[in-house]
Parts: structure tokens; C-alpha cells; sequence
């Protein structure tokens, strides 16, 4: 074994656009390591605030990079250049590492592996812990070979972008994102494909923290904004689609309508036609159809414990057949769990699979 399989260099990227107010406490958890063999790249995307005087603080620290607006997948695309780890990881910059991060990544980290992942603890805005993590039951975190569990259930238990790492031979095989189709959510791409080329990889321990804020994107927020319904639909139909294409070149192929076979998608779909059905994304949608879809799918995903399923069991008709008054309320208690779980944090449906 040589010196860099004992002690690989770990590429931690963290990437901006106009977060001024938290990318401070993300480049130095970053910096903070306990694990030494550590490179620190900041990616500004075109900031209008004062990022970039940040950045440059750091000074030879930690590896600028200034480039104009062009989305998460842009600045993905530009931080992977930036970097030389055999390990990689995106932190996003409302988002902070605990000190121990990369130590137990590489601990964890063997031969064949695609990615590891974490748990994430949520903060508030101001820093401050919510008492919840992503995923919502890390003991359901898979590992190994995935594959037949994620065409088979629509995804698979994960967390959003600050909690993963991947093998650069990984990431050289899936980078660059269309800069176009990636706006934003970029990590879903990867997340989903990056299983089918090795091991996975789950620590079950908190290394991170995952900021929930108003700015923040993946998050439906405290009332259920349609458009926001909307933006997720289309992002895991983006996901199908880049894994269906990924699919084409490798020589496998994928269920037909895969992304129904995830209950958190048809969840929304659910919501979004019962709320606002004359902007709703797909026309052929029907609710006694994402009904049976959605109880179908609750059962066999491995995503939910049995209380969950229960919970959605009930959910699923209830959100379908009620007038639409009182369906949209029962969709909040199921889309907005703060409705339904006094003093819990604002967090996305964490019986998720993997977060995008």
C-alpha cells in the first residue's frame, strides 16, 4: 500500500453564491480538520455580495475560484477542476463539516468504494441545533452494492450534497453536468449514478450540519408553495432522465416510469395536482392513479419504518379523495411535518431517498 491509499488527499469543495453570511463558518469547518492531508477549493459563482472578499481573505490557505453565475452544476464543474483529491467532497456554503468529518470518511473509505455518505445534523439559521437529522432514521442508510435496490425502489436512503464524499475516479467518469439541465440540484445527479459504479459506503454518525434557512432551496418552507411542489417534480424527473441515460451507455436499462416507484416523488405530484392542478407539470396525472401508485410503492420501499407506512397508508387516500379544502390540510401534515411534530425543525420529508 502505498502512501496515498494509508493517507489519501481529501478535496473538500465548497461551493457559493452569495451566502457571504455563512461561508465563513463553512470554509473554516473545512479548514478544521482533523485529518491533515486536506485541500480546501472555494467556488464563487458569480456573487453580488461580499463572498469574494471572504474568499480572498484566506489568502495560499485555501485555492480561489472566481468564476460569472452559472449554477450548481457550474460550480461542481469548476471546483472538480480546481481540486487534486482522490477523494472529493461538495460542501454546500450554508452548510458546515464537523471536525472529524474527513477523518471518519477516510477511516470508513475501502477499495471499490463510490461514495460515503453521513449524517447531517439541522441547524438553524443562526447555528443553533433543531433536535433532527438527514436522514430521519440513519440506521436505514444502506451499504455495498445498491444497485438492485435502486431501480427497484426509485432511489435509496441518502442525504443532500454536504454529506457525501466520492472517489475522484468516480466523478471523472460522471463530470461535467450539463451546466443547463443543473441549475440547481446538481447533486442528485451524481448521488443517484455514483452506485452504479462501486460500493456505498454509510457512515452513521453525525459529521455535518445541514442549515435550514428561507433562502435555503430544498426546502418546501413553513406554508406549501406550489411552484416549490413543482421545481421537485421536474428535478426527479431530471434525475430519471440522467440515469436512464447513463443506463443507455453502460449497457443496463431502468423501469419504466422509475421515479413512481419512490412515494416522497409521488408525494408531490399529489400535492402539487391537488392544489394547483391547472399549473401542475404533468397533464396525465390523475389522483385515484397517484393513489394506487403511491400505496403500491409505500410498501415496498425500504425507505419508511412501519410507522410511516401506516402513517401514509391513511395519507395517500385521504390527500386523493377529500374536497380540496381539506385535502390541501391533510398534505401539510404530510409534506410539512412542523404541522405535525411540535417543536420539530423545518425539515424536507425525511423518509426520503436520496435528497435532491
Amino acid at each position: 500500500m502505498n502512501a496515498e491509499e494509508h493517507q489519501p488527499l481529501v478535496s473538500i469543495v465548497v461551493d457559493n453564491f452569495n451566502y457571504v453570511r455563512f461561508l465563513r463558518a463553512a470554509i473554516d469547518s473545512a479548514l478544521a480538520q482533523t485529518y491533515t492531508r486536506v485541500q480546501v477549493v472555494a467556488v464563487d459563482d458569480g456573487s453580488t455580495d461580499n463572498s469574494r472578499e471572504v474568499i480572498s481573505s484566506y489568502g495560499d490557505r485555501i485555492s480561489a475560484v472566481f468564476k460569472t453565475n452559472g449554477g450548481h452544476a457550474s460550480a461542481f464543474n469548476a471546483g472538480f477542476r480546481a481540486c487534486h483529491g482522490s477523494i472529493v467532497m461538495f460542501l454546500d456554503a450554508d452548510d458546515v463539516l464537523l471536525p472529524n468529518a474527513v477523518e471518519e470518511v477516510v477511516r470508513a473509505w475501502r477499495p471499490g468504494v463510490a461514495k460515503a455518505q453521513f449524517v447531517l445534523a439541522h441547524i438553524d439559521e443562526n447555528g443553533h441545533p433543531l433536535g433532527t437529522t438527514v436522514p430521519y432514521l440513519p440506521a436505514l442508510m444502506p451499504e455495498g452494492d445498491i444497485r438492485a435496490s435502486i431501480l427497484d425502489a426509485g432511489g435509496y436512503i441518502g442525504v443532500p450534497t454536504s454529506g457525501n464524499a466520492f472517489a475522484r475516479t468516480v466523478l471523472e467518469r460522471l463530470l461535467p453536468l450539463s451546466e443547463s439541465n443543473w441549475r440547481q440540484a446538481a447533486d442528485t445527479s451524481l448521488e443517484i449514478i455514483a452506485p452504479f459504479l462501486g460500493d456505498v459506503v454509510s457512515i452513521r454518525k453525525t459529521l455535518g450540519c445541514y442549515r435550514i434557512h428561507e433562502s435555503n432551496h430544498g426546502m418546501l418552507g413553513d406554508e406549501l408553495d406550489p411552484r416549490k411542489l413543482r421545481v421537485k417534480i421536474v428535478i426527479d424527473l431530471q434525475r430519471e432522465c440522467a440515469l436512464s441515460e447513463f443506463a443507455s451507455r453502460s449497457g443496463f436499462t431502468i423501469p419504466r416510469n422509475w421515479a413512481a416507484r419512490e412515494p416522497a416523488h409521488l408525494k408531490y405530484r399529489l400535492a402539487s395536482l391537488r392544489i394547483d392542478p391547472i399549473h401542475h407539470p404533468l397533464t396525465d396525472d390523475r389522483p385515484m392513479r397517484l393513489l394506487s401508485l403511491g400505496l403500491s410503492s409505500l410498501w415496498r420501499n425500504p425507505g419508511y419504518n412501519f410507522r410511516g407506512r401506516l402513517f401514509h397508508t391513511a395519507w395517500f387516500p385521504l390527500a386523493a379523495l377529500l374536497p380540496q379544502a381539506a385535502a390541501a390540510k391533510i398534505i401539510r401534515r404530510g409534506l410539512l411535518p412542523t404541522r405535525r411534530r411540535r417543536g420539530a425543525s423545518k425539515f424536507r420529508d425525511t423518509a426520503l431517498q436520496t435528497p435532491t
